[in-house]
């Protein structure tokens, strides 16, 4: 399947509620395709690229979806290939028959096969916050296939570790996985109740992001992505992602990498990327003020001068 952007309501990729300052290029300009793979056990794998040029691969984060990185997509792919695919259960691609497939290391692996199917060589990945861990995942399974790293608001260790600065909702998260599993109706209609009270979209605005520069429409738009996801989705994905550690192995990535860290991150709070930093052989790590999970949404444009500055220093 290919199409041009036109079809299914407009253009693929989730669209930012703001201009950006910089210069970007307009759908006229920019070839847009975009299609499915089948996985190895048979999954249907969304994909989308933009643009020519050198590849640049971009993974986001759990329950999300390429809002996380639109602006900065944006921003490249007048001078770059963007390529960007969905996870099982996420948006364009649909939940796997086998749920319990839905992980960090199938990620990378669905990942190889875009690229694959692509024909995409060496590229230079980016990753925000669960995307952060496919990526490095990803280089660790795949390890010429990846020419630099943008690790956002990532973390190598267990996520719920260091939500909040403790383990505070991993009880309320073991809870949330246990009833989905036993009363998966109760589940759904409680999450479709908790949105339309806007309980969740305050507390994910207020978690997430800097509500002083990130665009409301931004902001509303993540948290009505959150309220769409079937909550099987989150459980499972979120059951794997919790297990995820590259602790002892991140030492062994040789990829030159970006870590971008925000002050004001509450979910993967800055220590946890200063321990990245620490244990990548190559890293360099830019700290954000003012940034918080979604430094790519805070402060777009510099965010895209801080990559275009490690691309450019290859």
């Amino acid at each position: 399947m290919l199409g041009d952007g036109s079809a299914q309501g407009g253009h693929p990729r989730v669209r930012g509620a703001r201009p950006l300052f910089l210069e970007t290029s307009k759908d006229s300009e920019v070839q847009t395709r975009y299609g499915s793979v089948t996985a190895d056990d048979g999954t249907p794998i969304f994909y989308c690229e933009e643009g020519s040029g050198p590849p640049l691969v971009f993974c986001y984060g759990i329950a999300c979806s390429t809002l996380h990185w639109t602006y900065q997509i944006e921003f490249f792919r007048k001078h770059y290939r963007c390529i960007w695919f969905d996870y099982r259960g996420h948006r364009r691609s649909p939940i796997p028959l086998r749920i319990q497939s839905m992980s960090v290391e199938n990620a990378a692996r669905d990942l190889l096969t875009v690229l694959n199917h692509l024909d995409v060589g060496p590229a230079v990945f980016l990753g925000h916050s669960m995307g952060a861990s496919v990526v490095l995942q990803f280089a660790r399974e795949f390890p010429d296939r990846v020419k630099r790293m943008v690790l956002a608001n990532g973390t190598a260790k267990k996520p719920l570790e260091t939500l909040l600065g403790g383990n505070y909702l991993g009880p309320a998260f073991d809870l949330l996985s246990k009833t989905e599993r036993m009363k998966p109706d109760w589940v759904n209609l409680l999450w479709k109740i908790q949105y339309d009270i806007g309980a969740s979209r305050q507390l994910l605005g207020n978690l997430g992001f800097n509500r002083s520069v990130t665009h409301p429409g931004d902001i509303e738009t993540y948290t009505r992505q959150i309220a769409e996801l079937p909550p099987v989705v989150l459980t499972q994905t979120m059951n794997h992602y919790q297990a995820f550690d590259a602790t002892p192995w991140l030492h062994e990535l040789k990829s030159p990498s970006l870590v971008i860290s925000g002050d004001r991150d509450l979910v993967t709070p800055p220590e946890t990327q200063d321990l990245m930093h620490q244990l990548l052989p190559d890293s360099q790590l830019v700290r954000v003020y003012g940034g918080s999970h979604c430094t790519t949404l805070d402060y777009p444009e510099y965010v895209c001068l801080l990559i275009e500055r490690f691309l450019k220093a290859a």
